[in-house]
Parts: C-alpha cells; sequence; structure tokens
C-alpha cells in the first residue's frame, strides 16, 4: 500500500473527535487510504476494526442503529466502546440513514474515533443531513497526482528532484534536464491512462484500457442509471463525449444542447450530476467585477485525463495528437486545483479580442499569471503582457510562468518551465 499525499493532512487533525470522511470517485483508493491512516495512526490492530458495508450483514446490523442496539452490536464485535478504538466504515452511503448512525456514534461514543468512505456523492447527498455539521471532517479523495503517480511507478528519486525543485533549489536544474527524456515519457504515460491507483499500477497496456472502461461502467451503472435515475443514458454518454472532444474550451450550453438533442433543464442536470460525482470541474473567467464571473460562460476540465481519453477512444502518443495542448492544459489545471483551499481561487482569463491567459490563480490577494503549451515555447504570451498593462497598479502579480514541454528558461519577469516539474 502506498502513502498519498493526503494523508499527513488527515492525520494533523486525527486526534479532534471529528468524524473522518473520505468522499471521492469508485477506485480512487479511499479503503486503501482509510486502512493507511490506522496503520500510521496510534491505534493499534486490536484497536481497529474494519465494516465493509457491501456486506448485506452489515448493513442489516446497522440499518436499525439506536444507542442502545449500538452498544449490543459493538458488544458483539468485541468492542469495548468506553475504550479508544478506530472504526472504519466503508462504503457507508449503501445504508438507510448513515446519518444517524454517525450521529449516535459521535455523540453517545466519544471513546470511538469514526472513518467513513462514500463512492456516491448522489446518494450521500440524499442521504445525509445537517445533524452532521460541525461533527465530520470531509477530505476529496482523487484520483493520483503526479507525485503520487511516480511513488506509485517506483519512481521516488523523480518525485524527490520535482519536491526539491519546488522548495526552490535552482541547482537542481540540471539534475532535472539528465532526466528530462524518462520524465517525458512517464509524464505521457500519466497524460494518457491517467491517475486511478489500479490503472497505474498493471503494467499491460490493454489491461490498463480494460480496467479504465471498467472504472466507467461502474459510474454509468452505479452511480446514474441506479441513483441518479437517469433513463436516458445515450444522451448522458453524448454529453461525456461532447466535453472529452471540448475538454478546455468554454462551455457553450446553447452548442452542447443543440448537438446533443436535450433541453437546457436536462443539460444543466447532467452536468450537475457530473461535478456531483467528481468526474469534471469546472473553471470560471476571471473579472474584477464578479457579478460577470457568475454570468459568463466557464471551462470544463476531466478529473482524470485517462477518463477523458477513453471516451476519445484515443490512447496514441502525444506526438500523434491534435489534442495534446488541451491534456497538458487538463494536466495543469488538476495541479492548481488540487487540495484547494479557501485562500486559493482559480480563473481563466479572456477578452472580447480573444486574447487569453490559460490560468490566473490568486492565493493570498496575490496573481499568478500561468500560460500552457504543449510544445518547447519560449516566446512570452501577448497576452501576459496586455494583462500586465491593463491592472499596473491595480493587482500585485507577483509571477508569471510558461508551462510547456521541456524549455527551462528566465525570460525578464517571464519563468518557462517543463510541465513535469509542476
Amino acid at each position: 500500500m502506498f502513502p498519498r499525499d493526503l494523508s499527513n493532512q488527515i492525520l494533523a487533525q486525527f486526534d479532534s473527535p471529528d468524524l473522518v470522511f473520505l468522499l471521492g470517485t469508485r477506485q480512487t483508493g479511499k479503503t486503501t487510504l482509510a486502512h493507511l491512516l490506522a496503520k500510521d495512526s496510534s491505534y493499534s490492530k486490536d484497536e481497529t476494526w474494519y465494516f465493509d458495508f457491501e456486506d448485506k450483514q452489515y448493513r442489516q446490523l446497522f440499518n436499525t442503529a439506536t444507542i442502545a442496539s449500538l452498544k449490543q452490536i459493538l458488544r458483539l464485535e468485541g468492542i469495548d466502546f468506553n475504550r479508544r478504538h478506530l472504526l472504519i466504515f466503508d462504503e457507508i452511503q449503501l445504508l438507510d440513514d448513515p446519518s444517524n448512525l454517525l450521529k449516535l456514534l459521535h455523540d453517545h461514543f466519544p471513546a470511538l474515533k469514526i472513518i467513513a468512505t462514500g463512492s456516491s456523492s448522489l446518494q450521500i447527498k440524499s442521504k445525509f443531513s445537517d445533524s452532521l455539521a460541525g461533527r465530520k471532517r470531509v477530505y476529496l479523495v482523487e484520483p493520483l497526482n503526479f507525485d503520487e503517480f511516480l511513488l506509485f511507478r517506483g519512481e521516488e528519486r523523480l518525485r524527490n528532484l520535482r519536491q526539491m525543485f519546488r522548495e526552490g533549489i535552482p541547482a537542481l536544474i540540471p539534475l532535472l534536464a539528465s532526466g528530462h527524456d524518462h520524465f517525458l515519457g512517464l509524464l505521457e504515460e500519466y497524460l494518457i491512462y491517467g491517475g486511478y491507483p489500479e490503472v497505474v499500477l498493471i503494467p499491460n497496456k490493454q489491461e490498463k484500457l480494460l480496467k479504465l472502461d471498467s472504472i466507467a461502467n461502474a459510474y454509468i451503472k452505479k452511480d446514474i442509471r441506479e441513483v441518479a435515475k437517469i433513463e436516458n443514458l445515450s444522451a448522458y454518454n453524448n454529453l461525456l463525449k461532447y466535453l472529452a472532444i471540448n475538454a478546455g474550451a468554454q462551455f457553450n450550453l446553447s452548442s452542447a444542447r443543440e448537438t446533443i438533442g436535450i433541453s437546457s433543464i436536462t443539460l444543466s442536470k447532467y452536468m450537475n450530476l457530473l461535478e456531483e460525482t467528481f468526474i469534471v470541474a469546472e473553471l470560471p473567467p476571471f473579472f474584477t467585477n464578479r457579478n460577470k464571473e457568475i454570468s459568463k460562460s466557464r471551462k470544463i476540465y476531466f478529473k482524470d485525463t485517462g477518463i477523458n481519453n477513453l471516451l476519445l477512444q484515443n490512447f496514441n502518443s502525444l506526438v500523434l495528437r491534435r489534442d495534446a495542448g488541451a491534456l497538458y492544459e487538463t494536466y495543469v489545471f488538476n495541479s492548481l486545483n488540487w487540495n484547494q483551499d479557501i485562500t486559493r481561487s482559480l480563473y481563466f482569463y479572456r477578452t472580447q479580442s480573444k486574447s487569453e491567459i490559460d490560468f490566473i490563480l490568486v492565493k493570498d490577494a496575490n496573481y499568478h499569471l500561468i500560460e500552457v503549451k504543449s510544445g518547447k515555447h519560449q516566446h512570452i504570451p501577448r497576452a501576459m503582457i496586455e494583462f500586465e498593462k491593463k491592472y499596473a497598479g491595480q493587482l500585485p502579480i507577483v509571477s508569471k510562468r510558461v508551462i510547456n514541454q521541456s524549455v527551462y528558461l528566465q525570460k525578464g519577469s517571464v519563468e518557462f518551465l517543463p510541465a513535469y516539474v509542476l
């Protein structure tokens, strides 16, 4: 079992009485993460208990939870609820009333620490009440980021190099450059097959594709058909393909509606489902007038490039693909959007004359301009120059970066960096 970057963040808050809730799509490694948290915590094996609610027997046992019945269930399992124990509840959304169970355990069994995992945000949204407000910490478990991908692929040296580079050690550039070809090969694999843990660990290309297809089918069958009760799966699948074809482009509601042949209401419903199930994420436009930000079209990105490519049925090498730029852009979006916090906001910038900056990262009221190119790009983007002139004296622009395939360069105030160091 490989560690996840999220682990330390969770363990830092583990001594609090709050429930730990691991939420994310199927196959992102929530169960494994729960076991890793238990292993790395102060709880011994004898103090750790695992309940999988895919097991019908456990569902029946916990479905009618009351304080009295919980005492009996815990005694039956050999758990002294007056002493510290760690309980892991896997796929908790399968219970009829998971909110009630967690509230009772939190309020009446304070010695017990709870980790709960949930795959379907649709079921969780419908079954969880506000009674858990102030009692839980929710962590989104996503496909592997590139650092985690390198660890899973046994490339700890390259992972360490990336980390040291981010810590600002400029002398590392020759070392990074010496591993350039290897880095590029691994980044291409990541962009083509994505970051689902099981997919990453499979060495064979055909088996990777079968696993990706299995993940996508499970999502459609269990989350969309069974939970969302969508009958027009053909239209829903066509929307997924439309988004994959237009990844990174501004989402045009009327164009999508006409292409797919559905109403605006249905299209909005489907888009909400895709976001609530963590398949896609949106990027708002940048305006100093925040009202315009709400009304204007947004960009849509897939959370995993492997799923994006599955929908396109295209797993060719990047040199053969017209959409290599979109895959690079998706990678940068997910890297910048990873583990977002309330001090950070991410936007794209585009003028009426179609001058565009791919990403504007705002952190602690400071502005970072980021442009993405899939080739060996060495020119300062005109849009960055125009943006800086337009907002000179108004916005504190602290960095400008061009993320590209392989160029390390400092040109004036603009830094050029290969995507694999991001």
